[in-house]
């Protein structure tokens, strides 16, 4: 039953490949993902080109990721209200790009707590200044309203959040795409929202903030929880068997060419000479693959 929902998930997704609406996907019981766009932050979709999620309790609803901005945060709460009236009491922050975090404060002036941990709020600040002269760049007055505001309550351990009838379990995570990823995991109902450590129909980036090989190494926690749904950070909800084909599989790819090409005394400009085909079918291919080989030869150089 699971695997035939996800399987009907993603065919109705790939025809929104391109949407710049937001789509609310029920994944379990009082439990969904928010999937946007698989292209680029825009003035179209206020740079909430990624998946989000929430929770529905006897409490309220806990958020997982705020959007890109604050029209961004506002279209957001519509598609939770498309769900229920219950007002939005938690906040939590998978990670510091931009569209994790940009609109806390549209949800702190309706009263939510915002959750996170140390090493993302770190992230958040070294990173804060770059990240809205790139975003104002991409989605212009759009950003308008926008307030970047940090969470209050900092997690860095594996914590159960109290939040009513459901079983809600913060789990810090560490370097993956950003140096402070953290998980948010619902035991009840077997689904694990993983922020941007797991893509799904479009391929990840490893980006200078990024540390791919700890990002491999997170995979080993995924697969010991062994959840029935993945909400990933981009793109539809999925299996576990999906996750790992993205973006574990495209990891481990990654770095064991490099690896060969470091061995045999190839220089950066080798790495183009990486046949990266098997992996074009996600979304963005041609615009990031190259510059993932160059990112994790330079990580590589310096093990």
């Amino acid at each position: 039953m699971i695997r035939q929902l996800l399987g009907s998930l993603t065919l109705a997704l790939i025809s929104l490949a391109e949407a710049e609406e937001l789509q609310v996907m029920k994944v379990a019981n009082n439990s969904y993902a928010i999937v946007g766009p698989l292209i680029d932050r825009s003035s179209e979709n206020f740079g909430n080109n990624a998946t989000f999620g929430f929770v529905v309790s006897d409490q309220g609803v806990l958020l997982i990721d705020s959007g890109g901005s604050w029209k961004g945060a506002d279209q957001i709460h519509k598609a939770i209200r498309t769900v229920t009236n219950k007002p939005v009491t938690k906040v939590v922050n998978t990670g510091g790009q931009d569209h994790r975090w940009f609109e806390n404060d549209y949800f702190v002036q309706q009263g939510a707590e915002l959750i996170s941990s140390s090493n993302t709020q770190a992230d958040q600040k070294a990173r804060e200044a770059q990240q809205v002269d790139r975003i104002t760049h991409l989605i212009g007055d759009a950003y308008q309203g926008t307030k970047p505001t940090y969470a209050k309550t900092l997690l860095d351990s594996n914590t159960t959040i109290a939040f009513g009838d459901r079983s809600v379990q913060f789990i810090p995570v560490g370097h993956t795409h950003t140096p402070g990823e953290n998980f948010v995991w619902l035991p009840d109902v077997s689904v694990l929202y993983t922020g941007d450590t797991v893509f799904v129909d479009r391929m990840l980036g490893v980006a200078p903030q990024s540390q791919h090989l700890t990002w491999i190494e997170a995979f080993d926690l995924i697969e010991s929880l062994n959840p029935k749904v993945i909400v990933p950070g981009h793109g539809a909800p999925t299996t576990l068997e999906k996750a790992k084909a993205d973006s574990l599989n495209y990891l481990t790819f990654l770095r064991n060419k490099v690896g060969e090409l470091i061995e045999e005394g190839g220089d950066m400009q080798s790495v183009s000479s990486i046949d990266q085909s098997a992996f074009n079918y996600l979304k963005v291919y041609e615009e990031i693959h190259g510059r993932n080989a160059q990112r994790v030869f330079e990580e590589m150089e310096w093990e």
